[in-house]
């Protein structure tokens, strides 16, 4: 490329804006075409010296296309004259976007969040999801989506807008495009190596900031837009720029370069050669041809996107010029040009999956379309360019199939290993493929075109037979493989779904011909198929081998049963003769005995993956296109093959032949042999397989919403579902986006109840679910379909016992045995299957049924669901009618040859079958061995023999003709019969067949019960086994059986009673339901039902009396051994009993005397019980017991407010987070303001910390020794299993209740036993001094020394618990900080336990947890006085006016000391009950109480005067003037006259103190009362509690008319002065006050002296501390909005304060509102993570962040974290965790309440599970 010229150069020297401008106002003037403007873009666009990324050279594009203005000027000017119809938004992936399915017309749409908020929403079918591939928004698109949910700025009806920009703002951008294009594309052909495949990410990091540039302009809008578009498609444009003219000259040896580079790069991207292979055969047709003839910058873009392997950036942007529809047009025609190509790519590319989401990306954009997709597939035969590309692809992985014989198999398969298949390298082909079709024109076009159907039908014949299972017969399988996600996945989106799609268009008689064209083809495939693995119609398949997958079976199973019932198309039409049928079978039914195999553990050395295969073959994504298109095609076969044939090629097939064989040694393969339990599983396969067959119709009729609803009622019936989960498990006929979901939602409000999630306690964080209604259970439950669809083997069980549990509830059935499953008769079928039923009579499946019955009732291992299947076979056989007219096809002869069982009925009628008897079963010689012996019965009389000898005479097979001869041999039978052994499974006694004549006739009482002979197949003829009966004589033994009694079932013509029907019942009702039906439908059958009856029965009443006297007698002496047994039992627990007493008195010889023990002392002596040892014992000096606790640290108190109202959480505007004073807030102002103007010391003995940080204890309530639990915890250091304990730190389960603890609390002794405690003396001055001599005096330790060191290792916890910045609040280490600390501990649990429970005072048994204060105190007790350097006998002095000693004075003022009516009252009372006896009286307490609150009362009128204005100030204080000092007016009156002396009354700037502005108009006496009362009250609850625990005192009920104040003044016994008591209802807040030295108004005076001095020296600090507020209401959690959305749109993408980036996964504290990074390094601190760091300083390590891009509630405590939920459900009471379903979620106010109450009660531990190490990355 040449230089620049002079001209330029001078031009570029002016400045890029002037240069601009220039050329600006130059190509508008020309048109575009300046000479000088391509010059200069020529020397910025030279590769030779300039690479893509100069920053330079980009600047001065945007300077140039923004023609003199700035370019965010220019950007903003051109978005005006956006005026595109469709939004067009490009992401990618992991962008949120919408979809909403009521506005959408194609399943594929989607919704930028702008626009979906934007539009007319509310109320629709919506969800928000995070993309995975990328897309673009839909919106204003017609043929997407509707127009009533477009947004105002998009779609035709639109606001107005500016439609055409002036001629002069985008001309130099027209005459600039096309050379910035260029370029681009001369920096890709540079980078095109083709050795260089790794690089090509490289080259696109070279171009970054380059197409950010072009992405700028793409943002610019429509105008820009169709500029773009213009130079992307204008083929003159292309040639012009790229073609060489001159070759030769040196300017051009770039260009030259360049283009040859291009076209060896284009030629050396080969393209599929199957595409060769059908070239005869598609000669001619356009599209087809793989030669690339690039015309447009645009055709080459998209050339070099698929060979870089579609880079993210170059598909963003050519999408985002989609809204133009001529370019999209260009576009879909340069991709499609690409095809075949792209497919290489998805099975080459470096980066496979990223690759396939970028092409998905770009082809739901263009296909979606159905307009444009019907041109391309009309003129570029795109349909060939999928179905060809994708066979390229199946071609190059096939492998030899080993179906049936290896040898002879010729067939090729497609390999599952190949990583093509692992991987889905098909995925957007087959995904590209569906969305044509989902267009009813492009479907029409593929049915018509029956070449295109065999080139579809020939690819999917590859995976017929695919993923091939062999038994493992020897060993088991070393390595499970995984192929078969691979194959399943395969089948379901190359052959399920577009099958699917196909059939969405063919319902109507217009397209029968197209079902007929397929189903031709179908079975001209399969034929194929058949002569290539060798499969005819005698074949028998590999009963070892197994395949899941047969797709062309599949396929002419749906289009036939469509065709026949949705396009009326007659059966007969198709071809589908016996033979083909037969051969079609083959396969089918081995999947359906394999699958029972599985079941029965046959296929166990292969491992879980087997049946891992069976549970994906009926699993709810694929059952409708596997399982049921299988069944489905069976039942045609059953329709078109002799009933006989089908039957026993079933019984043949299940491997039952042996079990139900009468022989030793039945003729069958003995390389297939099955245990006993195996025979009976396939037994029971065998019949259900039948049962099945017959009974589901979900293609033979039934219509959409019946079959929606049963599917429906079959997932409810197995288990309460969640809306969710219904949804998920519903069948799905995969590809057809919608199936059933308009029915869904009626049809379950029919269905089901919604159960709304349960939030009692310790029910955990259930979710709302649904219930069946009552009538499913009695009109829907389907057993049948239930065990079709159960996954799970115990599906089925669940349901039953569901069933079972729902009729006895209701009285409907109340046997001790579960009732059988209610089998209904199939509903009505289309009349083409009526044929199917035929199999229900004939005479094969009556023989096998007779055999089941007859072997159930001579054997007890039969299970259970043999028989119900049995009997359900034979009540469907008399429910649906025989339409053969062949009845009795020969004369019966009761003798049926053994295993072929078409010959043992001479009718294909079941009530005439019913009645014949099988008298005897005739057994092949060639079945037996020589020398084998047999015993059979002569004639074992059924009829008239008892249950005991009918059950228990059974013969022995191991009896032999040399035997002894006994009582049965000789005919009689013993008075007591022998339990003889029942004949061993698979064998029969058999006869000789020249014995027959012997067992004809009557029976009479002569004949030997029982012979034995030998019978050797030498010499001896055939034999046969006798059986005697009939299919009616079976079913009434089998009732008698059933109900424990001879003769149960008694004839309907016998018995006054109506015919059984109902469905619930047990074994034996059903029989008598179907002997019911039998007698009702032939009189024959009634007869002989009679007579069966009559030979059941007892003979006499004798007989009767004789068997019930031998019963009584029976049951008599079972009574005596009972009670002998229980005699005996009795009498060794009364000897263990004794010797274990005597033991006990031996025990406790040495510490008792002769004389009687002290009653009183055993009383009080309270006992625990161990949970190690299970000892019970006093806690002792020598073996104290503990009490378990968890100690952890708590900022809930901090958090309380002064307000009702929460935090509110800001979603909208710019609102800043605005939070109110905390109590932990107005505490820290509290300690700055003493610890600034008083001694450090005085100020720690006047208030309490903990209020942040402070110190929680809790109990199980459960107690151990000391010992024990060293011991205990000592055993867990050596345990493996502790990842959630760190033993190290002492922590350890409670071995009762599992819960966590980490320290136990040593209880004390009885103290009184040796701490001596003051008399209560009547006089209370005396009662003062007392109480001081007991500060002096106490004792400060136990007496035991292992006592004292369990308390100080209990202390040792209490301030390791915490954090080190909440122990002190100064950095000195004195007694009296850490004194501080433990007075705060005590604190912190009551007012913990005060908030737990609601702030009220009520009795203990409305409290659920433990108390485990009173231990503490001890603790915390032992502690304050070993800290206490000095007595507070100054303090009391001070406090009640006394003098208690000589040193100290009552009313002398302190000095730098905190005034005492600044003190914390309730800190007082702590810290003078600490340091007194534990063993104080009540009357002591009282006292202490009583001068307490006379400071709290005084400093409540302090406080109360400082809100009264100036008038009524000077009013109250001259009306106390004439008063008592005693009553309210007296008081409130000398305070303030005291008080008026100091500055306290004056106007002092308050702001910013936090003392709230209250002020009443008027001041009467009642409402300052009122006032001071709410003053007092925190402290009297402290006071309460306090006395409650010391004192084990319960609080009282709350009585009527009387206030909280005065019942609490009531239980602290303050209403009580001397004698005097005033009554609860007239206390008053100055009725309690009560004074103890003579001259109260020299006390108060004192104190309000040391008041105003501080008052005058610091105003405003004094107000502070003065006017604080003791009433803090309950803290609460942040107050979050009702609509997830709201927070999710506010800080989805909000910024990080601390990092100032946008989290990957946001995060907000539950407890403040606080915006944090989750789980990442960007604002860690000493590497802790921000959230464990805010957890600390917000909650001392305990905090709930509620993760906005989850909706997620993450809890940490300290090391741990745990998900403990969502508070945020759908409208369905769900949880939406990771926001994987996207719907509305709604703030569930339980929900939060619950977390709430956890926080509050500290019961995380408790209640959530399973936690985790954070490791502080959280």
């Amino acid at each position: 490329m040449a230089a620049p010229g002079p001209e330029v150069t001078a031009l570029m020297k002016r400045g890029k804006r002037n240069t601009a401008s220039y050329y600006k106002g130059e190509c508008f003037r020309k048109g575009g075409h300046n000479q000088s403007l391509f010059n200069l873009l020529d020397s910025l666009f030279d590769p030779k010296t300039k690479s893509i990324d100069d920053v330079d050279t980009i600047d001065w594009c945007r300077w140039l296309i923004a023609g003199g203005s700035t370019f965010d000027e220019f950007t903003k000017t051109v978005k005006q004259y956006d005026n595109a119809i469709i939004c067009g938004l490009v992401w990618t992936a992991n962008f949120v976007a919408y979809r909403c399915r009521t506005c959408g017309i194609s399943p594929c749409m989607s919704l930028c969040a702008e626009c979906f908020q934007a539009g007319m929403h509310e109320g629709h079918d919506y969800n928000m999801f995070r993309s995975k591939a990328g897309g673009a928004c839909d919106c204003g698109d017609v043929s997407v989506m509707n127009k009533d949910g477009f947004c105002l700025r998009h779609g035709p009806n639109r606001g107005k807008q500016h439609s055409t920009p002036p001629p002069d703002l985008m001309s130099i951008a027209e005459a600039m495009l096309p050379r910035v294009v260029l370029r681009l594309i001369h920096h890709l052909r540079d980078s095109s190596n083709i050795d260089m495949q790794g690089t090509y990410s490289l080259a696109m990091q070279d171009a970054e900031q380059y197409l950010t540039f072009l992405h700028s302009l793409s943002d610019m809008g429509a105008a820009m837009r169709k500029v773009m578009g213009q130079a992307l498609t204008n083929q003159v444009i292309y040639k012009n720029l790229t073609e060489v003219t001159n070759p030769e000259e040196e300017t051009n040896t770039y260009k030259v370069e360049s283009q040859k580079k291009f076209k060896t790069t284009v030629e050396n991207m080969k393209y599929p050669k199957v595409f060769d292979d059908y070239i005869g055969m598609l000669a001619g047709m356009p599209g087809l041809t793989q030669t690339l003839n690039h015309k447009t910058l645009l055709e080459e873009l998209v050339f070099w996107m698929v060979k870089f392997e579609f880079p993210q950036r170059m598909v963003t942007l050519l999408l985002s010029l989609l809204p133009d529809d001529d370019y999209k047009e260009a576009f879909t025609r340069a991709f499609i040009d690409h095809y075949s190509r792209i497919s290489l790519v998805l099975v080459n590319g470096l980066s496979r999956p990223a690759i396939a989401n970028r092409v998905v990306h770009i082809s739901v954009q263009l296909f979606s379309n159905e307009t444009l997709a019907k041109k391309m597939v009309e003129e570029y035969n795109l349909l060939y360019t999928l179905i060809l590309s994708l066979t390229h692809m199946v071609e190059n992985i096939v492998t030899q199939s080993t179906l049936q014989d290896s040898q002879m198999n010729m067939h090729m398969v497609v390999d599952c290993d190949n990583d093509v298949m692992k991987d889905h390298c098909y995925w957007p082909v087959v995904s590209d493929l569906i969305n044509l079709l989902s267009h009813r024109t492009i479907a029409h076009k593929f049915l018509s075109d029956l070449r295109l159907i065999n080139m579809w039908l020939e690819l999917l014949c590859y995976f017929q037979g695919m993923n091939l299972n062999q038994r493992e017969l020897s060993q088991h399988m070393g390595f499970e493989p995984e192929t078969y996600y691979a194959a399943f996945s395969a089948e379901l989106e190359i052959a399920s779904s577009p099958m699917w799609s196909l059939m969405s268009h063919c319902k109507t008689k217009e397209t029968a011909h197209f079902t007929k064209s397929m189903v031709s083809v179908c079975l001209e495939n399969l034929r194929e198929w058949f002569d290539a693995i060798n499969c005819m119609e005698s074949t028998k398949p590999n009963p070892y081998q197994l395949t899941f997958h047969l797709p062309l079976h599949r396929y002419l199973a749906i289009f036939l049963v469509h065709g026949v019932q949705c396009q009326d198309i007659p059966i007969t039409e198709f071809d589908l003769a016996p033979k083909k049928m037969k051969t079609i079978l083959h396969h089918l039914l081995q999947i359906q005995v394999s699958v029972s195999e599985v079941y029965a553990n046959m296929w166990i050395r292969n491992g879980l993956q087997i049946r891992g295969q069976a549970m994906t073959y009926v699993q709810c994504h694929f059952c409708y296109s596997m399982v049921d298109a299988d069944l489905c095609l069976q039942q045609v076969c059953a329709c078109k093959l002799d009933p006989d044939f089908f039957v026993q090629t079933v019984l043949e097939r299940y491997h039952v032949t042996d079990w139900l064989s009468y022989s030793n040694h039945p003729n069958t393969d003995p390389s297939f042999k099955l245990e006993p339990e195996q025979q009976l599983a396939m037994v029971d396969a065998a019949l259900s397989y039948l049962v099945t067959l017959l009974g589901v119709r979900t293609y033979l009729g039934i219509d959409e919403r019946d079959l929606v609803r049963l599917e429906m009622s079959t997932l409810l019936c197995v288990s309460d579902r969640q809306h969710s989960q219904l949804t998920d498990l519903m069948p799905e006929k995969s590809g057809m986006i919608g199936h059933g979901t308009e029915l869904f939602e009626p049809i379950l409000k029919e269905l089901a109840d919604y159960k709304a999630p349960n939030f009692e306690a310790g029910a955990g964080l259930q979710q709302g679910t649904y219930v069946p209604k009552d009538f499913i259970w009695e009109k829907e439950f389907d057993p049948v379909h239930v065990a079709l669809r159960a996954v799970y083997k115990k599906d089925f069980q669940s349901s039953m016992d569901r069933y079972s549990a729902f009729v006895r509830q209701n009285g409907k059935y109340s046997g001790k045995t579960p009732p059988w499953p209610p089998f209904k008769p199939p509903g009505e079928v289309n009349p083409a299957y009526k044929d199917m039923f035929k199999i229900l009579h004939c005479r094969t499946l009556h023989a096998f049924l007779f055999t089941v019955l007859h072997k159930a009732l001579t054997r007890n291992t039969v299970p259970e669901s043999c028989l119900y299947y049995c009997i359900h076979l034979l009540n469907l056989a008399l429910t649906i009618p025989c339409t053969d007219s062949r009845r009795r096809t020969k004369v019966f002869q009761g003798c049926a040859p053994n295993g072929d069982y078409k010959d043992w009925f001479s009718s294909t009628s079941l009530l005439q079958n019913a009645c014949d008897t099988i008298k005897e079963v005739h057994v092949s010689v060639l079945s037996l061995e020589p020398g084998d012996n047999f015993t059979f019965p002569a004639d074992v009389d059924l009829v008239n023999s008892s249950l005991e000898e009918m059950f228990q005479m059974a013969p022995s097979s191991i009896m032999s003709s040399g035997g002894p001869i006994t009582a049965a041999h000789s005919g009689h039978i013993p008075s007591h019969p022998t339990l003889l052994p029942m004949p061993s499974e698979g064998t029969f006694p058999v006869m000789p067949i020249h014995s027959l004549s012997s067992h004809s006739g009557a029976k009479t009482n002569d004949k030997p019960k029982y012979e034995s002979k030998g019978v050797s197949t030498e010499t001896a003829p055939p034999v046969t086994i006798p059986i005697n009966e009939s299919l009616i004589s079976l079913l009434m033994k089998l009732h008698a059986k059933l109900s424990g009694k001879a003769g149960s079932y008694v004839p309907l013509s016998m018995c006054n009673r109506l015919p059984s029907t109902s469905r619930v019942g047990d074994g034996s009702h059903f029989i008598t339901c179907l002997l019911d039906k039998m007698s009702q439908q032939s009189s024959q059958c009634a007869k002989l039902i009679e007579e069966t009856y009559q030979q059941l029965v007892p003979k006499s009443e004798d007989d009767g009396k004789q068997k019930s006297g031998k019963k009584d007698d029976r049951k008599k002496k079972a009574k005596e051994r009972q009670e002998k047994l229980m005699a005996q039992f009795a009498s060794k627990q009364k000897a263990f009993m004794e010797q274990n007493f005597d033991t006990d008195i031996q025990d406790d010889s040495s510490s008792t005397t002769s004389e009687k023990p002290d009653t009183k002392q055993i009383v009080e002596e309270k006992e625990f019980d161990c949970v190690i040892c299970g000892h019970s014992s006093p806690s002792t000096t020598d073996k104290p017991i503990g009490l378990v606790v968890l100690i952890q640290a708590s900022s809930v108190l901090g958090h309380r407010l002064q307000t009702e109202d929460p935090i509110q959480l800001p979603v909208e505007g710019e609102k800043v987070l605005t939070t109110p004073i905390s109590c932990e807030l107005a505490q820290k102002r509290q300690l700055k303001a003493l610890f600034e103007h008083f001694e450090e010391t005085s100020c720690q003995m006047s208030v309490n910390i903990g209020w942040e940080g402070g110190v929680v204890v809790q109990t199980c309530g459960h107690y151990l020794h000391l010992d024990c639990h060293s011991s205990y915890v000592a055993s867990l250091t050596t345990q493996e299993v502790n990842q959630n304990l760190v033993v190290s730190k002492g922590e350890y389960w409670c071995p009762l209740c599992r819960q966590l603890a980490n320290s136990v609390i040593p209880i004390i002794p009885e103290e009184s036993k040796y701490t001596l405690v003051k008399p209560v003396s009547p006089v209370l001055t005396q009662m003062v001094k007392d109480i001081a001599e007991m500060m002096i005096r106490r004792p400060i330790t136990p007496r035991s020394s292992t006592l004292t060191k369990a308390m100080g290792s209990v202390m040792e916890d209490l301030t390791n618990v915490t954090y080190s910045v909440y122990k002190t609040y100064t950095t000195s280490q004195s007694s009296e900080s850490v004194l501080l600390f433990v007075c705060s501990v005590a604190r912190s649990n009551l007012e913990i336990e005060l908030l737990q429970r609601g702030g009220d005072l009520c009795p203990a048994t409305s409290v659920g947890r433990k108390q485990s204060f009173l231990p503490l105190t001890h603790v915390l007790s032992m502690h304050s006085k070993i800290l206490t350097t000095k007595p507070y006998t100054d303090l009391w002095s001070h406090i009640t006016g006394v003098t208690c000693s000589e040193e100290s004075s009552s009313v002398r003022p302190y000095n730098k000391e905190v005034p005492v009516l600044l003190k914390d009252p309730s800190s007082l009372l702590i810290q003078l009950i600490l340091t007194l006896p534990a063993t104080i009286e009540k009357e002591h307490f009282c006292v202490l109480t009583k001068m307490l609150y006379n400071v709290v009362f005084i400093q409540a009128l302090a406080c109360t005067s400082c809100k009264f204005t100036m008038d009524e100030r000077e009013a109250w204080r001259k009306k106390g003037r004439k008063v008592s000092f005693d009553s309210l007016e007296g008081m409130l009156s000398h305070v303030i006259t005291r008080l008026e002396v100091s500055r306290l009354y004056e106007d002092v700037d308050m702001q910013d103190v936090g003392i709230p502005a209250i002020c009443q108009s008027v001041w009467s006496p009642h409402c300052v009362d009122m006032a001071v009362q709410d003053f007092c009250l925190p402290f009297l609850k402290i006071a309460a509690l306090v006395r409650h625990h010391i004192f084990e005192q319960e609080f009282p009920e709350k009585t009527p008319n009387t206030t909280e104040f005065q019942e609490t003044c009531q239980f602290l016994g303050l209403n009580k002065i001397g004698t005097t008591i005033t009554q609860p209802g007239l206390v008053t807040s100055s009725s309690i006050v009560h004074w103890l030295v003579p001259e109260p108004l020299t006390l108060v005076r004192a104190w309000c002296t040391d008041l105003t001095n501080f008052i005058n020296s610091h105003p405003s600090d004094a107000k502070t501390l003065l006017l604080r507020n003791p009433t803090w209401y309950p803290p609460q959690l942040i107050a979050l909005p009702h609509h997830y959305y709201k927070i999710f749109q506010a800080y989805n993408s909000a910024t990080c304060s601390m990092c100032t980036n946008v989290p990957k996964d946001p995060a907000l504290c539950m407890v403040c509102g606080r915006f944090l990074c989750f789980r990442q390094a960007c604002c860690q601190q000493q590497r802790i993570y921000e959230c464990v760091r805010h957890s600390i300083e917000c909650g001392a390590g305990t905090a709930m962040f509620l993760l906005v891009n989850s909706s997620v509630v993450v809890v940490i405590r300290g090391p741990r974290a745990t998900l403990w939920g969502c508070v945020y459900l759908d409208e369905h009471g769900e949880e939406d965790r990771d926001l994987k379903r996207g719907k509305p979620l709604f703030l569930s106010k339980e929900r939060y309440n619950l977390l709430q109450h956890q926080w509050i009660s500290h019961n995380f531990d408790h209640s959530c599970k399973r936690w985790i190490w954070h490791q502080d990355r959280l």
